[in-house]
């Protein structure tokens, strides 16, 4: 994975205004949206990348295949508000990336960086309930699916798509080396 860059810009509007990408995660961007949004990514970014305290809100990488060094996706963490010790984690790929694996190592690369780079204790992570593909490699990361006080098929978003969420932590991480 690399900090997304001015490269990343088609890559990011193939991914937001996919039908088949954004099925389990919201309605898809108009090109127009989504190059607003990537340029607030970008921005966001190159801020956290230049200071030794990031104050951003988010942060986002390219997840780039090493054989071909094709861009297949993007992934990152946000923060909400001054808690800069808790993260919320999210991906995407391109559809021809889907099932080879690459979330289970790319977002196992981002989690350690995370923890031992930018200090975050918590990560959480929240999906669609009918995305399995999700619930399968955020397993395999060690999440823990949080039940106190919350059903994973409680929260819903609209009348038709509830989430899940889980978190993970440093002790329950599961390096996918």
């Amino acid at each position: 994975m690399r900090p997304i860059n001015e490269t990343d810009k088609a890559l990011y509007r193939r991914l937001y205004c996919d039908e088949r990408v954004m099925r389990h995660i919201g309605t898809p961007l108009t090109q127009a949206q989504a190059d607003r949004a990537f340029q607030t990514a970008l921005t966001q970014m190159k801020q956290a990348l230049g200071s030794t305290q990031p104050d951003s809100q988010y942060m986002n990488w390219t997840i780039v295949e090493l054989q071909s060094q094709r861009a297949i996706g993007i992934q990152g963490l946000t923060w909400q508000g001054d808690n800069r010790h808790q993260a919320e984690i999210g991906i995407m790929l391109t559809p021809e990336a889907n099932g080879k694996l690459y979330p289970e190592e790319a977002m196992g690369a981002l989690m350690e960086y995370a923890y031992l780079r930018l200090e975050v204790k918590r990560i959480q992570a929240h999906f669609a309930a009918r995305n399995l593909a999700t619930e399968r490699f955020v397993k395999k990361l060690g999440f823990i699916f949080e039940t106190e006080g919350f059903s994973a098929m409680d929260s819903v978003v609209d009348d038709t798509r509830q989430m899940k969420s889980c978190f993970a932590d440093p002790q329950h991480y599961k390096s996918q080396k």
